[in-house]
């Protein structure tokens, strides 16, 4: 009957402990965390601090309507900037449809 309160308690107390999940692991040295969908890709087109200001509020004010959004990006952006993000998402798509090894 001991055995059996002992084994109860341990169980109890230990049961918490076994179920939490591992936190995940950080990036290896060298490597940068992954960002969000499409975010480096508005880095990557050398943007001005009016533009960099301009994006901010975009995203502030369209939160919750994608296109809108879409619609007030391309707005901000020069032409030559609107072509380079083409290329970059293309680049991407074709990046996550490639077959994983």
């Amino acid at each position: 009957m001991r055995r059996l309160a002992v084994l109860t308690l341990l169980t109890a107390l230990a049961g918490p402990a076994f179920a939490q999940e591992a936190a995940p692991a950080p990036p290896p040295a060298g490597q940068a965390r992954q960002a969000r969908p499409g975010r480096g890709d508005l880095q990557a087109l050398g943007l001005t601090e009016d533009q960099k200001q301009k994006l901010r509020e975009v995203r502030r004010q369209y939160a919750n309507d994608p296109e809108g959004r879409r619609k007030a990006v391309r707005e901000i952006l020069t032409p030559e900037q609107r072509e380079k993000l083409k290329e970059l998402r293309r680049a991407r798509r074709e990046r996550q449809r490639a077959p994983q090894d």
